[in-house]
C-alpha cells in the first residue's frame, strides 16, 4: 500500500511522500518499538515508512473522552479542508480518543482512498492517506486485510474486513476490545481497530458474523514485540452464533 504521510510537529509542518508495502501476506512489519505507550517516539504507516517527529507535542491534561474527540476534529476538519485528503460524505470516523489527550481517526476521501490520522489535543503528530482508491483492494468475498499500524496511545493494529463484521476477538484465549471505526467502499468495508500498551507479537483470534452464520479466522499482529498472542485453534466455518 502507498501512502502520503504528512509528519506535524509542534512548530513546523514537514510534507514527506513516502512509499510503504506491505508483505506477500498482506502484514506490515513494526518499525522500532516505542519506548512508552505513547506516539512521541516515532509515527509509521508501514515498515518502509518510519519517520521520526523530533519534537512531539505535550498531551494535554487529562480530559473527557468527548472534549478529547471534539479538539481533535475540529483540529482535522480545518487541516483537510479544501484538500485532496479531504472527507467524503461519511467524514471523519472516530477510532478512539483517550484521557491523555491522544486521538485517532480514519476517514474515506472523495475518491475512495483511506486516511488515518492521529492527534495529540489540536496537533497533528500523524497523518498518512494511500494513493489509490480502495487499497487494499476490497474482496468480491469475504476477507481480512492489514491495513494500518498506528502509535496515537500505545500500539495499534487497524484492519479491515470485507463483507463480513466481526462480532469478538481473543489473545490467547483471553477477550480482546474491538474498536468498530465504521463503513466504506459503499458498505462492502468495514475498518476495526485493536489496541495494546505495546507492540505485540502472535495473533488475536477473530469471531466473523456473515449473514445468519459466524466463523472464526486468526489475525497476524506481528513477529516482534515483549507481549504476546498465543495461536487458538479456529473453529470451522458456517456455525451458528
Amino acid at each position: 500500500m502507498r501512502y502520503l504521510l504528512r509528519v506535524v510537529a509542534t512548530t513546523a509542518m514537514a510534507t514527506v511522500v513516502l512509499t510503504g508495502c506491505s508483505d506477500g501476506a498482506g502484514r506490515t512489519s513494526p518499525g522500532r518499538p516505542p519506548a512508552s505507550a505513547s506516539p512521541s517516539a516515532s509515527a509509521s504507516p508501514s515498515a518502509s515508512a518510519s519517520p521520526s517527529v523530533t519534537q512531539s507535542p505535550s498531551p494535554p491534561q487529562r480530559a473527557p473522552r468527548a472534549a478529547v474527540a471534539d479538539r481533535a476534529r475540529t483540529a482535522l476538519v480545518k487541516a483537510t479542508r479544501a484538500q485532496p485528503d479531504a472527507p467524503g460524505p461519511a467524514g471523519f470516523l472516530l477510532i478512539e480518543a483517550w484521557p491523555n489527550g491522544y486521538a485517532a481517526y480514519a476517514w474515506e476521501t472523495g475518491d475512495h482512498r483511506l486516511c488515518i490520522a492521529s492527534m495529540a489535543g489540536d496537533q497533528m503528530i500523524e497523518w498518512a492517506c494511500a494513493t489509490h482508491p480502495n487499497d487494499p483492494p476490497v474482496a468480491k468475498g469475504r476477507k481480512i486485510s492489514d491495513v494500518f499500524t498506528s502509535f496515537a496511545n500505545g500500539w495499534g493494529r487497524i484492519f479491515a474486513a470485507d463483507h463480513q463484521q466481526v462480532t469478538a476477538a481473543s489473545c490467547g484465549g483471553r477477550p480482546v476490545e474491538v474498536l468498530r471505526i465504521g463503513a466504506m467502499a459503499k458498505g462492502a468495508r468495514t475498518l476495526y481497530a485493536v489496541w495494546f500498551p505495546d507492540y505485540t507479537k502472535g495473533e488475536i483470534l477473530l469471531t466473523l458474523r456473515h449473514g445468519s452464520t459466524t466463523s472464526r479466522t486468526p489475525f497476524h499482529l506481528g513477529d516482534a514485540g515483549d507481549h504476546s498472542c498465543t495461536p487458538t485453534p479456529a473453529r470451522p466455518t458456517g456455525t451458528r452464533p
